[in-house]
């Protein structure tokens, strides 16, 4: 772009030009605010009910063909009464009467669904009427057609969701039952000889990685999650948490500055997440035993830090 010397500015060009940074702008940059958008084409507009009656809901989408198919049906019998020409069943015309009401309603239904029995027919210019209707039936049909296709699109992808967190908490429990069984081993070698050898000291760094995926996991499932896991699993996974904590902070005080720095930068990405689980940032549907667990994880995280 014909700048040199240029360098990455954290703050943004906000913050320098509030800092009375210098900011230099060619004309072409200074004309790009200016610029004017184009106005929304005349397609755009004229079609802007199509967009709205497919913005409904599925509710709203029947009710509105129920409430059209009606309309319809009191226009073709009033023509009947007001102007003298109306349906004509047969080569009787259908008087303007309860009987013609329900038969003017019942050729509405045809219409609007596009039967078209041929039982009864309008006459004159409800002809017209009986074309608008049948294009605004054959619309809002497909637009509720659209909508059930698309529940159960959804109903489907929630599915393949639960189905992938079913696994997913399956994986993360049995990480956490293998944290905590290397954590076992590694505080047993650590009391018979004191003094952890290189072997040991890798599987140990293994094991934190390990754990820090876990609790990366469980963080996402916490507040990032399509699908949210139920309380009791919840409470399983945080038990589980607490006890494989637990047990890396008693290895980690009992090192002292004996720690790798592989094994450090570990214990530091767990701290950094253990702290984001904090009770304070747990959903009112909760309840006040997973607020404490959660306040339990972040005072470890605290002396692992």
């Amino acid at each position: 772009m014909g700048y040199t010397n240029l360098r990455y500015y954290i703050g943004g060009m906000a913050d320098w030009a509030e800092n009375n940074g210098t900011i230099e702008r060619s004309d072409a940059t200074l004309a790009a605010p200016h610029a004017i958008s184009a106005p929304p084409s005349n397609d755009s507009r004229r079609f802007a009910w199509l967009e709205m009656l497919a913005d409904l809901s599925l509710e709203k989408l029947v009710g509105v063909w129920f409430g059209m198919i009606i309309a319809f049906g009191l226009v073709y019998w009033g023509a009947g009464i007001g102007m003298g020409w109306g349906l004509q069943a047969g080569n009787t015309p259908v008087k303007p009467d309860l009987n013609g009401l329900w038969t003017a309603i019942y050729f509405s239904f045809v219409t609007a669904l596009s039967i078209g029995y041929g039982d009864v027919i309008p006459t004159g210019a409800l002809r017209a009427f009986a074309i608008i209707e049948g294009a605004a039936g054959l619309l809002i049909f497909g637009c509720v057609i659209s909508k059930l296709v698309s529940r159960r699109q959804e109903q489907l992808t929630e599915e393949i969701h639960r189905t992938t967190l079913d696994d997913q908490l399956d994986r993360v429990r049995t990480n956490f039952h293998l944290v905590f069984t290397d954590l076992g081993s590694v505080q047993q070698l650590q009391v018979e000889r004191g003094v952890l050898p290189a072997l040991v000291m890798r599987r140990l760094e293994s094991v934190v990685r390990v754990f820090r995926g876990e609790l990366q996991a469980v963080h996402d499932l916490l507040y990032r999650s399509q699908v949210a896991p139920d309380e009791e699993t919840i409470e399983s996974l945080l038990a589980n948490l607490v006890i494989c904590l637990q047990g890396l902070v008693e290895i980690n005080d009992s090192l002292a500055d004996a720690t790798s720095p592989a094994l450090k930068a570990g214990l530091r990405s767990i701290n950094t997440l253990a702290n984001e689980i904090c009770g304070e940032c747990v959903p009112h549907a909760y309840t006040p035993a997973l607020k404490e667990s959660m306040d339990q994880i972040q005072a470890l995280a605290h002396r692992i830090g």
